[in-house]
């Protein structure tokens, strides 16, 4: 596993976000790409959630109610291949120095098509929950992101506002739509492989998509132990939890940063068609 290094912890307390270059290798990009395209391409039976929330019509497992856009939830339910990103030797080591004890929740991917719009500037931590204490970065709430094609200007690649994540203002009402106009903000570019981490107290948003290839992503997000509830997060909850059915193909590691899952709902069964024993 990769050891953090002091520019990189600098970088990231003074940036709210880190870039790791080819962090995953070409194979395993190309294996989860094609399963993202697939399940796409499928109409998902939501039978396996009967009784568990339902909160708004945007958290199916396949979501394309915004224009020009697939969002697939729950990604380890879908297909082994997203497993091998819980707890990536090259993400790992981040998540422990930036969290301390972290916990795997949700996860999800965004495919964009020409013509998807800016969405709004947002951040899912608030800024005082980022701290630095005797040289311990903590952020309850880390996003890493997994670019699967060419992030590159057009494509509707992350915006960031750099160092936001300890911001003292509010941003203009005139700025909330993503925008390179809004002071400080930049583009994340990237190549299949590439892997942002994030803390979410970042002001972020996703740029316009304008050129005409796909452009995919895949985002598992981490809250510290001390949070790792869907009590807290209700309307994403259906996607966060998965039965023993599905954990029991993860390594020790993989079951340690989602251990918070044993002290949930009991046991439920998913559809045959989604274990790896079949």
């Amino acid at each position: 596993m990769n050891q953090v290094t002091d520019a990189e912890k600098f970088l990231f307390d003074i940036q709210g976000y880190l870039i790791l270059r080819d962090a995953i290798d070409c194979d395993l990009v190309e294996a989860l790409d094609c399963t993202v395209v697939q399940n796409e391409a499928l109409d998902h039976d939501e039978s396996w959630a009967d009784g568990l929330p339902v909160v708004t019509a945007q958290h199916f497992i396949k979501d394309h109610n915004v224009e020009h856009q697939v969002r697939l939830n729950g990604l380890p339910r879908l297909n082994p291949v997203f497993d091998r990103l819980i707890g990536h030797p090259s993400v790992l080591p981040y998540l422990k120095e930036f969290m301390g004890e972290p916990q795997l929740v949700n996860t999800w991917s965004i495919s964009k098509y020409e013509g998807r719009l800016a969405t709004g500037w947002h951040h899912g931590l608030p800024t005082e929950e980022y701290t630095v204490r005797d040289g311990v970065i903590r952020s309850p709430m880390l996003n890493v992101v997994t670019m699967l094609t060419p992030n590159h200007p057009g494509d509707g690649c992350f915006i960031v506002i750099p160092g936001s994540h300890k911001k003292n203002f509010n941003l203009n009402p005139r700025w909330r739509t993503a925008g390179l106009d809004t002071p400080g903000a930049i583009e994340i570019t990237g190549d299949p492989g590439d892997v942002m981490i994030f803390t979410e107290a970042l002001t972020h948003a996703g740029a316009a998509k304008t050129t005409a290839r796909r452009r995919t992503t895949l985002q598992y997000n981490h809250v510290h132990r001390n949070r790792a509830c869907p009590m807290w997060d209700h309307h994403n909850a259906r996607h966060y939890w998965m039965s023993p059915s599905i954990r029991e193909r993860f390594n020790p590691e993989q079951r340690d940063l989602t251990r918070w899952m044993d002290y949930t709902i009991p046991d439920r069964t998913v559809p045959r068609s989604e274990r790896i024993d079949d």
